[in-house]
C-alpha cells in the first residue's frame, strides 16, 4: 500500500445509538421480541459495513425508555463485541 502524505489516516469512530422502547405495552403481541430480532439481524449487517470501512471504528450504545430513559448501554461497544 503506497505511503499517504501525512501518514496514514486515523479511524474514527462512528456511533450507532439504538433507542428502544421497554415499555409495558412491548410485552403484548410480541413486541419485544420483533425488536430483539430486528436488532439481532441487524448486527451482521453493521458488522459488514464496518469491515467494509476501515477508517471507521464503528461503536455501539443502547438508550431504553418507558416512563423515563436510561442508558442500556452506556459506553460506547465495538459493534463485534456485539456479535
Amino acid at each position: 500500500m503506497p505511503k499517504l502524505p501525512g501518514g496514514p489516516l486515523a479511524r474514527r469512530p462512528l456511533h450507532f445509538i439504538w433507542i428502544a422502547d421497554c415499555s409495558g405495552s412491548m410485552g403484548y403481541g410480541g413486541k419485544i421480541q420483533s425488536l430483539n430480532n430486528a436488532i439481532r439481524e441487524a448486527l451482521p449487517h453493521m458488522q459488514d459495513a464496518a469491515d467494509e470501512n476501515p477508517n471507521a471504528e464503528v461503536m455501539v450504545r443502547a438508550v431504553q425508555f418507558s416512563s423515563g430513559a436510561s442508558w442500556h448501554i452506556a459506553n460506547p461497544v465495538p459493534v463485534d463485541q456485539l456479535m
